[in-house]
């Protein structure tokens, strides 16, 4: 019993032993139960698929970044933000990949380390554009995305490689976890325990799944709510292009059920007839090669078409993704027919509001050339008739047509002023004059006006006087005069005076009349076009042009007046004081040439011709007349003139046409001074007339200063000026008034282009096409530096590539270009 005892007592100690034994390994089986179960539910894994996927996909938002913004540079507005931000992105994510220490042991991996040094490479080559300007930036665009499209494979491996190691990583971690539970099954004690532990945690894992399950389900419900009330319409295709999904915005724009959509051929729905052949092609294509053309590139603009048939336009973007099923494309299509239909509306109106502009343009442009010819005649003649004998009363007549006709063709100037301002094309024109002598001229100029009326005239200052100004003469003028002259025509047996008074950087105009006066309800529409006083007459356009152009020159103007006592218009004008010239300006010649020049007439107007043929004989100049272009071209050829005044709109051929080919093809001719003879008068008109080759400029009705001025220049050699290569001082300097501090970058700009075309030309490869634009391209610039022999040649070069004939012509160019530079530079 006792030896019983003992064996049973011993039989406990040893089972007590097992048993103490058996916890020990039972407790460290579990606890390395427990740990591998605790590293592989730990997010660690988690973390570095996730990690890896993410470079991935960062990388493919970076390169669709890159190439959206070389995309959109073509139209000027490019999100070089977006780029930025994508690329910083990455940027971190690789760092995290490269230094943390769960991806130490990846390392190792020659595939993995070779992808990490390529993809950070490029990162280190790319940052310092990235960092840099807008202006680097975009130059370096290109060559950073076809880095980035060089980068696809090892970004790839990159991903695969990191999936593969941490993937076998696992595969280790769960054979010791079996092997440790195959060591645990060996003990019944140990096997309950871990079946208890099993349990446990089995109820544990199974309570996660079902909370993961639940906040699948939650997610799915919430993207389908958001699907439902988009505004957009989603269609969802499998990769064969049959309709997966369709949501209730789709059914509105395209008309459709969703139950009859799903299963169907997205083409034969949404797809234009005409379209569905392009579109068969490009899903073979995509199925052939792998090419998602439209995928992931942003928003297109495109035509669908609904139930109905009708066609409209929408804006589409793709995405693909993978599901269960295979991959996935998500379509999400807006309506914007609205859009496109105000877009349009918006184009419509402004080709109206550009299409009337011109033709109130063309309008006015036609009626002063037409006015003015008959003007001509009737001025002209009325020139001659004062050089014949008549008797005093034939004299009056004469004198009063003459005012007549006068005041006629300053309705026509103010008529060409007011659209000239409308237009935009009022310049302001700053130059250097004395102030007390153009209120001399002005008084001088209006006297005669005045004493018809018997009306006394002055102007005096007030306070100190200024002498020299910089501000715009012909403004000026031309404000003064309507003013003095709406002054006179309502004062009669009164005074006109004016007072001109300068203070800080203002001068102040005042003319102050004993006349008729103005009623105070009318003195705010007294600026009005078409307005004038209530008893008076004329156009009205005199006081609405002085009121523009003082709005022009940064001004103020205003009257106030009394009825029957009197007004006082004033005008507030900025000035700039300046420094009297060294070199006073001279007056335009009015005298009578000092020789008699032999002139070429052309001209199709018989009254026009035989008035400026009797000018200019009584002149003693001796001219011969032809009627069109072609002709002036045989008498030049077969003739030699000292000067050709052509007129511009002929049959048969233009006087700006007859004028190129008369510098072309006539060498000896090149320096012959031609003066446009036209009714057209504007400036941009007479602006156009010297980029065609002409030399100056005689207005119709003529004026006999106006003619003398002009031949006077033909004596004395200064119109040759314009054909030697220097650029006179003035234009010089009108182009660094123009350009400023960027004077110095645009006249190298254009002597690097200059360089260019020369280069090209001496190439030898120099199809027509190709002369025409890239002479064209510089004839305006050429003038504006003053480069006028360049601009001549390029002008000549361009013409005759524009009518197929030869480029003999661009050797002048290439001698033109080598006088310029020497000027230039």
């Amino acid at each position: 019993m006792e030896r019983e005892k003992k064996r049973i007592k011993l039989a406990q100690a040893l089972a007590v032993l097992v048993a103490i034994v058996g916890l020990y390994f039972v407790v460290l089986l579990a606890s390395s139960v427990a740990r591998d179960l605790f590293e592989l539910r730990s997010a660690k894994r988690d973390t570095v698929q996730w990690t890896l996927s993410q470079v991935e996909i960062e990388f493919l938002d970076l390169y669709a970044g890159l190439t959206s913004a070389i995309r959109e540079s073509q139209s000027g507005e490019t999100d070089l933000i977006s780029v930025r931000k994508d690329f910083d992105i990455f940027y971190s994510r690789i760092a995290i990949v490269s230094e943390a220490q769960l991806f130490t042991d990846a390392q190792i991996k020659d595939d993995f380390r070779t992808a990490i040094g390529e993809i950070q490479g490029f990162l280190d080559r790319t940052v310092t554009f990235i960092d840099g300007s807008d202006a680097q930036l975009l130059a370096n665009l290109p060559q950073i995305t076809s880095d980035a499209e060089a980068l696809r494979g090892s970004v790839r491996s990159l991903f695969v490689t990191g999936l593969t190691f941490f993937a076998a990583e696992s595969d280790e971690l769960r054979s010791r976890l079996s092997n440790t539970i195959l060591q645990l099954s060996g003990a019944a004690g140990i096997v309950l325990v871990l079946l208890g532990v099993l349990t446990l945690y089995s109820r544990a894992a199974n309570q996660q799944l079902r909370s993961q399950s639940e906040a699948l389900v939650s997610a799915n419900a919430r993207m389908q709510t958001i699907l439902s009330t988009s505004l957009d319409g989603v269609i969802v295709s499998d990769v064969q292009g049959r309709v997966v999904d369709f949501n209730e915005a789709a059914e509105k724009i395209f008309g459709y059920k969703a139950e009859d959509a799903k299963g169907q051929l997205i083409a034969n729905l949404v797809v234009p007839p005409e379209l569905r052949d392009a579109h068969q092609k490009g899903m073979e294509r995509m199925h052939r090669t792998g090419q998602k053309k439209l995928v992931g590139q942003g928003h297109i603009q495109i035509n669908a078409c609904r139930a109905d048939g009708s066609i409209f336009p929408v804006e589409l973007a793709l995405q693909s993704a993978e599901s269960d099923d295979g991959e996935i494309v998500i379509a999400f299509m807006r309506d914007i027919s609205e859009r496109v239909q105000a877009e349009e509306e918006l184009r419509t109106a402004r080709d109206q509001a550009l299409a009337g502009e011109k033709a109130k343009a063309d309008f006015l442009a036609v009626m002063s050339h037409e006015i003015r010819t008959p003007l001509n005649g009737l001025l002209g003649n009325l020139t001659l008739l004062g050089d014949t004998q008549m008797s005093g009363e034939q004299e009056q007549y004469r004198g009063n047509m003459e005012i007549s006709g006068r005041l006629l063709m300053k309705h026509v100037n103010d008529v060409l002023d007011i659209a000239r301002f409308e237009s935009g094309k009022m310049p302001i024109r700053l130059t250097k004059f004395h102030l007390g002598e153009l209120m001399q001229e002005i008084l001088d100029g209006q006297s005669s006006r005045a004493e018809n009326n018997q009306t006394a005239m002055a102007w005096n200052w007030i306070g100190a006087p200024v002498s020299w100004i910089r501000s715009d003469r012909n403004h000026i003028e031309q404000i003064l005069l309507n003013l003095v002259g709406n002054a006179i025509k309502f004062t009669r047996g009164g005074r006109v005076d004016i007072e001109v008074e300068a203070h800080g950087d203002m001068v102040d105009f005042r003319v102050i009349d004993t006349g008729v006066g103005i009623a105070e309800e009318d003195q705010d529409r007294i600026f009005v076009d078409f307005e004038s006083n209530g008893g008076g007459s004329g156009t009205g356009l005199g006081l609405g042009i002085a009121k523009r152009l003082t709005t022009l020159l940064k001004g103020d103007i205003g009257v106030e007046s009394t009825l029957g006592e009197g007004s006082v218009f004033w005008v507030s004008i900025p000035l700039e004081v300046v420094a009297e010239p060294t070199l006073r300006p001279e007056k335009d010649a009015v005298a009578a040439p000092s020789r008699g020049l032999h002139i070429l007439l052309a001209e199709d107007n018989e009254m026009n011709a035989f008035v400026a043929q009797k000018m200019l004989e009584n002149e003693g100049h001796k001219v011969e007349i032809v009627e069109d272009g072609l002709l002036a071209i045989e008498a030049v050829t077969q003739t030699k003139y000292d000067v050709v005044l052509m007129d511009i709109n002929m049959p048969r051929m233009d006087g700006l046409t007859a004028t190129q080919r008369i510098r072309a093809d006539i060498p000896e001719a090149k320096s012959l001074p031609i003066l446009a003879f036209s009714a057209n008068v504007l400036p941009e008109d007479k602006d156009r007339f010297m980029s065609n080759g002409m030399d100056g400029f005689i207005g119709k009705p003529i004026l006999i200063e106006e003619l003398r001025s002009a031949l006077e220049a033909v004596t004395s050699g200064e119109l040759r000026l314009q054909h030697q290569p220097e650029q006179p001082p003035s234009a010089r300097n009108e182009a660094r008034d123009l350009l400023g501090d960027n004077y110095d970058k645009f006249l190298a700009r254009f002597m690097d282009e200059a360089q260019e075309l020369v280069a090209w030309i001496i190439a030898g490869d120099t199809p027509a096409s190709d002369v025409q634009h890239r002479c064209h391209k510089l004839v305006s610039t050429a003038a504006m530096f003053g480069a006028t022999e360049l601009k001549n040649a390029l002008r000549v070069a361009e013409t005759s590539a524009k009518r197929g004939e030869s480029n003999m012509h661009l050797k002048d160019v290439i001698k033109a270009w080598e006088e310029a530079r020497e000027t230039l530079s």
